[in-house]
């Protein structure tokens, strides 16, 4: 029997999984990946300065890293050297968009698939403040949270609509978690959203938008206008 996964979700770009069955027992497993994603295609005869632009939309996660290469190879091969404020400007954005990255890619596309969301009404909620505690010193949780949780986990789960995770596997031997860490991922994937939000808000402070920022120019950055106290002082609250 051949199994066949194709495309492989949750991935910026395309893959394909084959996997040849003997019995239970993959006996041999092949991947291939489209690498090819027509951007190359689109900057054909454009100006170099504008190719930031458009390199940055080959993913809807890792867009600034995209725009801030595509803008530095143009600098170098012209030797320009930006304005000290714009690299510190550039920093702040990069920086930010890393931890945005990251909460994304780590929580909201990867985390849950392995969470057994059914199985963390059945927590404990003490034991799993306990089992927070022992992972991690963040300030929230606690046994009154895991309950609040719990109860939006059961009104989701009542509700028969499960969005994203209504083809997962719930019940099926292959979730290792107890209820406690089950309970425990649901909850940080639920504040991750939170945070997801305020990365992208502090991102659009000096970025204009997230999540393409539109605030690089060859040679610079253009929220020169933005380098003001209120401003500033919103990038440092809201961290």
């Amino acid at each position: 029997e051949r199994i066949v996964v194709d495309p492989i979700t949750r991935i910026e770009g395309h893959l394909r999984i084959e996997a040849q069955m003997d019995g239970n027992r993959i006996a041999q497993a092949y991947s291939s990946g489209t690498m090819v994603r027509g951007i190359e295609i689109i900057l054909r005869g454009r100006d170099p300065r504008d190719a930031w632009h458009f390199v940055q939309r080959i993913c809807g996660v890792c867009t600034t890293v995209h725009a801030l290469a595509s803008v530095r190879s143009v600098e170098d091969a012209l030797s320009l050297e930006i304005p000290l404020n714009a690299q510190l400007i550039r920093n702040l954005v990069q920086g930010i968009h890393c931890l945005h990255d990251h909460i994304v890619h780590f929580y909201h596309l990867h985390a849950l698939d392995w969470v057994d969301i059914v199985s963390a009404l059945k927590a404990d909620t003490t034991k799993t403040a306990q089992l927070a505690d022992n992972v991690s010193n963040a300030p929230v949780g606690g046994t009154a949270s895991y309950k609040q949780v719990q109860q939006r986990l059961q009104t989701f789960v009542d509700s028969g609509q499960l969005g994203p995770f209504s083809n997962a596997y719930w019940g099926h031997s292959a979730y290792k978690l107890p209820p406690e860490a089950n309970l425990m991922a649901a909850a940080h994937y639920i504040e991750a959203l939170r945070l997801q939000a305020r990365t992208a808000r502090l991102h659009a402070i000096f970025g204009a938008k997230n999540p393409h920022l539109q605030s690089l120019v060859v040679g610079g950055v253009t929220s020169v206008r933005d380098l003001r106290p209120d401003r500033i002082a919103e990038f440092l609250y809201i961290t």
